[in-house]
């Protein structure tokens, strides 16, 4: 019991280091390696305008998203400024929800604070939940949405409460402003698996669950209303090139069923040959560095599962049917982002800590292959901190890694299953530091839109257009009305604004404009050209382009 008590003391030092070192991640700028830039745009538009129906992106309605997520950056904007830790605080938050939800489940489902601790740590720690935390996608909000709905409603169907009811109905609501009502599935389905386990399907028609759905839908009714007064209200608006769009077809059915059976307006126009397979491939390093254990963890459940006590049984049915009817319908869809699976991680990392709990006092095999692999990430990781890193940055890496081969000295003695845990949450940890300064400090320095917003925002009375460039990132950091053309006939009527735009394009502008000033040079790509190329100055500059800020005036 002893022995016990200081692991959770560990499990707990762990955890609180997890999310320090996740929270780095806060106070690094937005960068064009993702979506960021495009979402805190549309949030940005909604906290300047104070509009809060309409979700709008380069001054044209955007239909790809519900609005809670941009709600909530808005909101944040407001109170911190619009900048990128404002954008990224919320979804964070909301991660961290996510984890103390999974806490609750694990502790729910096995009654083990152990098991309930060691899960909370593989949430923390899965290398694609750490940089989704910070890259903010709709699956940050979701895990803090999802989560607590599953145990509420998990709870509630043991026991009608009106406290269950509420907190249940409240939290899919926010899921289905998130991302749709195919968020449900994701919800319910453990339930489902259990009341077929049980023999009491019924339940899909009980009016306690009927009230549960109806009560779900009414909490979502801020989506509804948003989506109706932008589109439904303005059949003359066109959206994916038509006319007559409603926003609350798009919701019921565009967004889920087209995006799934590929008919909607967003879809994958050439699926990858055995892109049933994507999300496997896809697990083994999303789900880093536990990806081997969850198998092992699915064996050892589904081999023993008749020896299993009842309580058990239950558990290991909820949350194989939460995790795998999730994971099969995304499989299956020709649209495949590997971040959709995400949300299904959390119960992975329950079954996870279950099983390693339950051998915890063996020596198994896949307590050695943990630490090898920790071992083999550490090795990997100072031969790309020496490559690509210079300066004080290197240092600093070198140092944090020269702490974590400390530490991994000082617990060698400890028994296979401590250091199955501690050594790969230590080599996540360096392995999400490397990633956040190589994507909000490295590649920052060759965000073209970034770069150009700090010239342009030296006057920010002076309006911006975005000329061929079409830069998400120069739309969010630019403090100055901003404008996008893809041609002359496209420019606004101004007699003076900035134009951003390649320098191949100069001979045109000055010619159309004779006054056209120079004021600035920036030089960058995209992530896919500037990331491979960062240990070859050659290359790098090979494939760098220069753009130019202009100012014209009329």
């Amino acid at each position: 019991m002893e022995y016990m008590t200081n692991f959770d003391k560990l499990l707990k030092k762990l955890i609180f280091l997890v999310i320090i070192v996740t929270a780095v991640g806060l106070f690094f700028p937005l960068t064009s390696t993702s979506f960021g830039p495009w979402y805190a745009s549309i949030s940005k538009y909604i906290a300047l305008s104070n509009n809060w129906s309409d979700l709008m992106l380069s001054n044209q309605d955007w239909l790809d998203k519900p609005h809670f997520p941009f709600w909530m950056a808005a909101i944040s904007f407001k109170i911190f400024g619009i900048n990128s830790f404002a954008y990224i605080l919320p979804g964070f938050l909301f991660h961290l929800v996510g984890a103390l939800y999974t806490y609750k489940l694990a502790k729910y489902l096995y009654n083990n604070e152990t098991i309930a601790l060691l899960a909370c740590l593989i949430y923390l720690s899965v290398f694609h939940l750490m940089m989704s935390a910070i890259d903010v996608r709709a699956e940050a909000y979701l895990l803090g949405q999802i989560m607590p709905a599953v145990y509420y409603w998990l709870k509630y169907d043991q026991r009608f409460s009106l406290k269950y009811l509420l907190l249940g109905a409240f939290f899919t609501g926010l899921g289905l402003m998130t991302k749709g009502i195919f968020v449900i599935i994701t919800i319910v389905s453990g339930l489902f698996c259990i009341w077929v386990y049980t023999k009491r399907l019924i339940n899909v028609i009980h009016p306690k669950w009927i009230l549960a759905l109806g009560l779900s839908f009414a909490f979502a009714l801020p989506e509804f209303v948003a989506l109706y007064l932008q589109f439904d209200l303005h059949p003359e608006k066109i959206v994916f090139g038509h006319t007559h769009v409603s926003g609350l077809r798009w919701f019921f059915i565009d967004s889920q069923f087209g995006r799934f059976f590929g008919t909607g307006y967003i879809m994958s126009t050439a699926p990858m040959p055995f892109h049933e397979l994507f999300f496997i491939h896809t697990f083994l390093w999303s789900f880093l560095p536990w990806s081997l254990v969850y198998p092992v963890a699915i064996y050892y459940s589904l081999r023993y599962f008749k020896r299993q006590d009842s309580s058990t049984k239950f558990a290991t049915i909820f949350l194989l049917g939460n995790f795998w009817i999730s994971f099969v319908m995304f499989s299956v869809t020709t649209f495949q982002v590997d971040h959709y699976t995400n949300i299904i991680f959390p119960f992975a990392a329950i079954l996870s800590a279950k099983f390693m709990y339950d051998y915890a006092q063996s020596n198994h095999k896949i307590f050695t292959i943990q630490q090898g692999l920790a071992l083999l990430m550490l090795a990997l990781l100072g031969v790309i901190i020496g490559i690509v890193f210079h300066g004080l940055v290197l240092a600093l890496l070198v140092g944090l890694e020269i702490l974590a081969v400390l530490l991994v000295v000082k617990y060698w003695g400890q028994i296979p299953f401590v250091k199955a845990i501690l050594l790969p949450v230590v080599a996540i940890c360096m392995v999400h530091i490397c990633y956040s300064i190589i994507n909000g400090y490295l590649y920052h320095q060759y965000d073209t839109g970034y770069l150009a917003a700090q010239i342009t925002n030296q006057h920010p009375e002076i309006a911006v257009v975005d000329y061929e460039f079409d830069s998400r990132a120069l739309e969010f950091y630019v403090q100055n009305k901003y404008y996008r053309a893809n041609n002359p006939a496209d420019l606004p009527p101004l007699q003076s604004f900035y134009l951003v735009t390649q320098d191949k394009n100069w001979s045109a502008i000055t010619a159309n404009f004779p006054r056209a000033q120079l004021v600035g040079q920036v030089k960058g790509n995209l992530p896919e050209k500037v990331l491979p190329h960062l240990i070859n100055a050659r290359e790098l500059a090979n494939n760098l382009n220069t753009y130019n800020i202009i100012l014209i005036q009329r």
